[in-house]
């Protein structure tokens, strides 16, 4: 009734919304995932924690009595297949909330499962891409027209 194609609606995230995303992508049944992913630095490794405050946001975000095999299950890398939807990752290299590892592990199995992806790491920035607004809006638009979800203007 609204017109809007089921089959261009995509899902987008940050951090433990970015792993949310990541998970649409991938646990939903192939007729049900989204058309395509955009995540900002994602959360995609739960059972690897590399810093103080990334292991007290996995706490916040799992619970304090979560096992390694809850996040080990969680952790949606080891989720991709092929038909997981294509992906737009940005990150800031520096986030030392969510590590940069964490988008480029997912990356490198997005590449490995022959899914199109594209991998953006700006070198300054932290847990945030506001100062990068000007850089991955334009870059978010040209993806989307690459991936045929929406039309050159």
């Amino acid at each position: 009734d609204l017109g809007i194609n089921p089959a261009k609606v995509g899902v987008q995230g940050s951090s433990a919304g970015g792993h949310l995303a990541s998970w649409v992508s991938n646990a939903m049944l192939d007729g049900e995932k989204p058309a395509f992913a955009i995540l900002h630095y994602p959360w995609i490794d739960l059972a690897k924690s590399r810093s103080s405050a990334e292991a007290s946001a996995l706490r916040q975000l799992l619970g304090k009595r979560y096992t390694f095999n809850d996040a080990l299950r969680l952790s949606t890398y080891t989720m991709v297949t092929s038909t997981t939807p294509p992906t737009l990752l940005f990150l800031c290299h520096d986030d030392s909330i969510v590590l940069s590892t964490n988008s480029t592990k997912y990356y490198k199995e997005l590449i490995q499962h022959g899914v199109k992806a594209s991998l953006h790491i700006y070198p300054s920035g932290g847990h945030s891409l506001n100062k990068h607004t000007n850089e991955y809006q334009p870059a978010t638009i040209q993806w989307l027209q690459r991936v045929k979800i929406i039309e050159k203007r």
